[in-house]
């Protein structure tokens, strides 16, 4: 999704090299390895790979009236560094063998809405999930837009752009912000809304017809997606932007149909211009009937001009 700078792909690859069997290695203890383990490690991957200066940015077992937060994390540049108060974002940090779940999703929003922060990241060593805190009134929620996990098998290349989200660098040039989003754009009930609108059920059904050579209702296509695909898959979508696309396509539609009226209103009277300027005889000259006139003018128009004079 995002292009990871290549002098930044130098150093996480450098990195990976160092830290992957070290995580490997931690993973493989399972129980018998600790939290305090697991923050030695993440110590070293935030300052190393990623980039945070653990000396001045990374404040460990940070107080506040929820509880306590395994790191809150403060740039010495970006948005938040003259601001005493403020953090850039916190980091809730677990046991290798300890699989993340919801109360540590829960837990961790709770610190955020408190502290007014927007991002938080949840690891395990093994895995690590960056969320964007979502203040909405009625329901605040943590969304998760971006994750990695050391446990798949991946190569280093494809490990560097994964790990380049969670970097210092990435979230001072805003790139966080960029991720979150494309996670909205691509959400499933989005793209299912998208495929509901008007325009691609028209497209669908024309494709239909044409590969089978008869004609397909729109209503009976939008009806099989909805109910037989989307419901079965899903069972929900983004309603609201359905009804925002077909608004939107509809009011480019009357703006064409106005431009195109209007157009045609215009070379019609042109027309009508055209054909006056060619049959304009001027009678003033001559008061004789007989008086010589062109001889391609058909005479009933004549008979009119005539009168007219």
């Amino acid at each position: 999704m995002l292009k990871t700078p290549s002098r930044m792909k130098k150093v996480l690859l450098s990195e990976i090299k160092k830290f992957k069997p070290l995580v490997q290695n931690l993973i493989s203890r399972g129980k018998e390895s600790s939290e305090d383990d697991a923050r030695i490690l993440i110590n070293d991957i935030l300052s190393d790979m990623l980039g945070y200066d653990k000396y001045n940015e990374l404040r460990t077992e940070h107080r506040e009236k929820n509880g306590r937060l395994d790191y809150a994390i403060k740039l010495t540049d970006g948005p938040n560094a003259n601001k005493d108060s403020c953090f850039d974002f916190v980091i809730e940090a677990k046991a290798c063998h300890v699989s993340l779940n919801d109360n540590h999703i829960n837990q961790t929003l709770a610190y955020c809405l408190t502290m007014d922060i927007r991002f938080f990241i949840l690891t395990n060593v093994g895995q690590w999930k960056l969320y964007f805190v979502n203040k909405r009134k009625k329901k605040p929620e943590a969304q998760l837009i971006h994750s990695f996990d050391f446990y798949r098998d991946s190569t280093d290349e494809m490990i560097s752009d994964e790990l380049y989200v969670f970097t210092r660098d990435a979230y001072l040039n805003d790139h966080w912000k960029v991720v979150k989003k494309h996670k909205v754009a691509t959400d499933a009930e989005n793209v299912v809304a998208i495929i509901l609108s008007d325009k691609v059920i028209n497209l669908i059904s024309k494709e239909l017809g044409s590969v089978n050579n008869i004609r397909i209702n729109k209503d009976q296509i939008k009806d099989i997606i909805e109910k037989d695909i989307v419901g079965q898959a899903m069972g929900n979508f983004n309603k609201k932007l359905l009804k925002q696309v077909n608004s939107k396509a509809t009011s480019v539609k009357n703006k064409s149909n106005n431009k195109i009226d209007t157009e045609v209103s215009n070379e019609n009277n042109n027309d009508i211009q055209n054909d006056e300027s060619v049959i304009n005889v001027d009678f003033s000259s001559s008061t004789s009937e007989s008086a010589e006139l062109p001889p391609d003018i058909p005479g009933d128009i004549l008979e009119f001009k005539k009168r007219s004079a």
